[in-house]
């Protein structure tokens, strides 16, 4: 979804606003996006919630947006997304993103460059002290609230991997023409191995309140094949 971000900087960016984001064009072409355990409750009725790996092999979850690349089959032509289906926060956080600041360790905030502006309608970042705006603030909040649901997501994914419940799957797609697509580098929990569980894990896994987590998981996946039927 981002193209040109930038870091945001009081000093650059202090007579900067921003555009309204008007529609959810901007994810028409993403076919998966990541989630946090917060979400699964929504996220399972409409979704397919996978595990994957990332470059730097850290645990996250992600729902199933799409099968061929570049198109999210949940965004119409006119870029409104599919109606009463829940909307991931991560797509709901745009333009605004955290990134690593180069060389540092800690988060900073970033957003794509498109959308600044120097009208006056555009929604300010920061006001003339060069302290950060109301609405800065507000982003800022939904982003550290993600991030730190994000933390908790990977958690709770490893911890999937310390009971040995996961496991590796293609996740297969067939549309109305009959035509199959195929995606990997996909994990889920095996339901086999989860209720043969020994009795000390799962009462670790009731300590840890993850049963419900686990069973929006596997009740999402039989929103797969329902993919195949969206036109």
């Amino acid at each position: 979804m981002f193209k040109k971000l930038e870091v945001l900087n009081k000093t650059q960016h202090k007579n900067k606003g921003i555009e309204e984001v008007t529609n959810f064009s901007y994810s028409k072409e993403l076919i998966n996006a990541p989630v946090a355990i917060s979400e699964f409750f929504e996220a399972c009725k409409n979704y397919p919630i996978f595990f994957a790996k990332d470059k730097d092999n850290n645990w996250f979850a992600s729902v199933l947006l799409g099968y061929k690349q570049g198109e999210n089959l949940f965004i119409d032509k006119k870029g409104n997304w599919k109606e009463l289906h829940y909307i991931p926060a991560f797509v709901r956080s745009y333009p605004f993103i955290l990134v690593n600041k180069e060389n540092q360790k800690d988060l900073v905030i970033a957003i794509e460059g498109e959308y600044l502006s120097d009208k006056e309608d555009a929604k300010k970042l920061f006001d003339e002290e060069g302290n950060n705006s109301e609405f800065l603030n507000s982003a800022l909040n939904f982003l550290n609230q993600y991030y730190a649901d994000s933390l908790s997501t990977t958690q709770f994914i490893k911890q999937l991997e310390d009971w040995e419940l996961l496991e590796e799957k293609i996740a297969t797609v067939v549309n109305t023409k009959g035509e199959k697509f195929s995606l990997n580098g996909f994990f889920v929990v095996n339901e086999e191995k989860l209720k043969h569980l020994s009795k000390k894990k799962k009462d670790d896994i009731c300590a840890k309140n993850a049963y419900s987590l686990i069973t929006a998981h596997l009740i999402s996946l039989s929103n797969l094949q329902k993919l195949g039927a969206i036109k």
